[in-house]
């Protein structure tokens, strides 16, 4: 047979897939002796590359600004936060302050669409025991007077009874 022994005069080698000749060069594809392809020198893919920077740009993009967002979560907001009325009798809201107080009343006003005030101010009767820099939830029943039916929003004054 003529793919034993090898273009270089030496025997073949038969690798698992091909006879090739001793020093490497050449292989035998069952009808004469081909050159193999020379491998080259390492080469990298420049697209792999690339795309693996734009995603690692992209995690880095996203871990700031998840630390951004939550960099304070311990900060509460002060004053009456998510104001809400209820009826015309009943309103909510989220009161935080900076000091403790063991007595706070709040003095209400009502305001229209156009950010007019509307009726008159209406006071809370009960002192809440608040504590420093935590929220609390407020629901609030009217007792005297009622809301303006025009009122849309409502803003809150705080005191401080001791």
């Amino acid at each position: 047979m003529s793919a034993s022994i090898g273009p270089d005069g030496q025997p073949s080698v038969f690798n698992g897939a091909a006879w090739v000749s001793a020093d490497g060069r050449y292989f035998w594809n069952g009808a004469a002796w081909q050159p193999t392809s020379r491998r080259r020198a390492f080469r990298p893919n420049f697209f792999v590359l690339g795309m693996g920077l734009v995603i690692a740009a992209i995690v880095v993009f996203g871990i700031q600004r998840v630390q951004f967002n939550s960099s304070h979560p311990d900060v509460v907001p002060l004053g009456i936060t998510n104001a809400k009325i209820d009826s015309p009798t009943q309103i909510e809201f989220d009161y935080a302050r900076g000091t403790a107080c063991a007595s706070v009343s709040f003095t209400f006003q009502f305001f229209d669409k156009a950010g007019t005030k509307v009726g008159d101010d209406l006071v809370s009767e009960d002192g809440a025991d608040v504590p420093a820099n935590k929220t609390i939830h407020f629901t609030e029943s009217i007792r005297t007077g009622s809301i303006p039916s025009t009122a849309v929003r409502f803003t809150g004054l705080d005191v401080c009874h001791g």
